[in-house]
């Protein structure tokens, strides 16, 4: 599968932030994770600047409930998120537990509300992933750079 172009080349400034904050969220986030799935999302999933949820999806081989710890975009109703998996071959299981059951649960703040997830194609994909990345400082171009797959996104609306 051929790379995403939207990724543009990086000056010599941010390739340094980019490995800089890479090695940092290596060290922040699972300690982190940790932290607001025990509590519930009480200690905000938030990382950094970036909003942050607990996904909780059915396990698509246990039908368990399956929780999760994503940073996301926000887009008034909707929440955009990015299966970016830190640029590694496969997709994050969360995303797919998703896609063989759309039906999720967000919690934020201690409260669970169901959503319904629906995986973008075409250029809304390339748009959100722009706006996703401009916010990141160039992160998902970075990870787009070292896979070969194309990095889903996934828009989440309120369920009725």
């Amino acid at each position: 599968m051929p790379r995403d172009d939207w990724a543009t080349p990086r000056s010599a400034l941010r390739k340094s932030a980019q490995r800089w904050f890479g090695r940092l969220i290596g060290l922040v986030v699972p300690l982190h994770a940790r932290l607001a799935l025990a509590t519930n999302g009480r200690i905000t999933p938030s990382l950094f600047w970036r909003p942050g949820i607990i996904l909780e999806t059915t396990g698509r081989k246990s039908g368990l409930p399956r929780r999760a710890v994503i940073t996301y975009l926000p887009d008034h109703d909707r929440i955009v998120l990015v299966a970016s998996n830190y640029g590694r071959p496969g997709n994050p299981s969360w995303y797919e537990n998703l896609v063989a059951d759309p039906h999720v649960r967000v919690i934020r703040r201690g409260q669970s509300l169901p959503y319904v997830a629906r995986v973008t194609a075409g250029d809304e994909r390339r748009n959100l992933l722009k706006r996703t990345d401009d916010v990141t400082y160039g992160v998902y171009a970075a990870y787009s750079r070292k896979t070969d797959r194309e990095i889903p996104v996934v828009v989440l609306t309120p369920a009725p």
